[in-house]
This record gives C-alpha cells, sequence and structure tokens, in this order.
C-alpha cells in the first residue's frame, strides 16, 4: 500500500509541478511548396527533381541570419537571432517538395505571426539568393487553439511511475543493508 501511496504522490506532485511551473507552448505551421518550372508554364520530371534537391538547401538558408534578422525586425521581436532559431522546426515529409515550417512560441499570436513571416521573407530572398523560381506558399499559418505543450497526462504518468520506482528502490536498499539477526540461522551466519 505503500508503493501505491508513492505512485500517487508522485503523480500528482508532477502534474502540478507541469500544471503551475511550465508555461504552454503553441505551434503554427505554414506550408511552402518547392517546385521549379523550367519553361514557366510546364513542370516535367527534371524539374521535380530539382525541387526535392531545393527543398534541401531550402531548409539550411531559412534559418541563415540574414532571414532570421529580417523576420525579427519586420516582427519587432525582442530576442536574438539564435532564440528565434531555436523557435523554429522546418520539416520535409518524405517523398514531397513541401516544407513545412512551424513555430513554436508560448504566445499563440507570435507563433503565427513567426511562421507566416519567416515563409513570406523566404519567397522573396531564396529565389534571388539561389537564382531559382520563388517557391508558392501553400498554406498560411493559423493561430493555435490548443497548446503542443506540456502534456499533463504524460508527466501525471511519469510522476508516478518515478514515485513507485524511488519507493521501491529504497525498499531495495533497505533491506540490502539491514543486518538485523532474526532467526536462529542468521545468528548461526553471523558468528
Amino acid at each position: 500500500h505503500y508503493i501505491i501511496l508513492c505512485l500517487l504522490a508522485g503523480a500528482v506532485l508532477l502534474n502540478a509541478f507541469s500544471f503551475f511551473c511550465i508555461q504552454p507552448t503553441y505551434q503554427a505551421t505554414a506550408k511552402m511548396y518547392v517546385v521549379s518550372a523550367s519553361n514557366d508554364s510546364v513542370v516535367d520530371l527534371t524539374d521535380l527533381n530539382i525541387g526535392t534537391s531545393l527543398t534541401s538547401d531550402y531548409e539550411q538558408l531559412m534559418l541563415s541570419y540574414p532571414v532570421l534578422d529580417q523576420v525579427i525586425s519586420d516582427l519587432g521581436l525582442d530576442m536574438e537571432t539564435e532564440d528565434l532559431a531555436g523557435m523554429i522546426t522546418l520539416e520535409n515529409p518524405q517523398d514531397t517538395r513541401i516544407l513545412n515550417v512551424t513555430a513554436t512560441s508560448t504566445d499563440p499570436v507570435e507563433a503565427m505571426n513567426i511562421a507566416n513571416k519567416l515563409t513570406e521573407i523566404s519567397v522573396e530572398y531564396l529565389p534571388e539568393t539561389m537564382s531559382t523560381n520563388p517557391p508558392n506558399i501553400a498554406q498560411q499559418a493559423q493561430l493555435p487553439e490548443e497548446k503542443a505543450a506540456p502534456s499533463y497526462a504524460r508527466y501525471t504518468l511519469m510522476g508516478a511511475l518515478l514515485g513507485a520506482v524511488l519507493y521501491c528502490a529504497f525498499l531495495t536498499v533497505r533491506y540490502l543493508l539491514d543486518d538485523t539477526i532474526r532467526t536462529a540461522e542468521d545468528m548461526e551466519k553471523y558468528f
């Protein structure tokens, strides 16, 4: 019953910690479609392959200082370039030429604005830098309605497991360190 008590105590404590001490974060995602039409009208297989290669290049250049500094300047953000880079996740789903631009922030409006502004600036900056056709903005980021983190259920489960494991570890150590003589066999063993 002490193990169950520690399990419940751990669950309550870690849940309370996640609820009161961890600020919720929100994520907003914009999508860019990267394809280059060589004849400005018809997209062929070569253009699709080039689009796949460009996606990897875009991932690197979108997190470069000129782009991020422009986002900070346009939105009037009070942060360093490295801080902004840490808030942005770029993902290229396998076998696609789509680039997901996800911004994470404690303010849902800020997350949406950063994702949208980064894609807008990238559409202008990257083609000039790489001498290619501009990518298309496939989807603007929407205002996130639900938080992305922390997961209260995950913290509750972790707390419950941690409480039970710590109490079991305590019982094990106490048993191993206990040299109290309880039976005649123990007396013979030690003396």
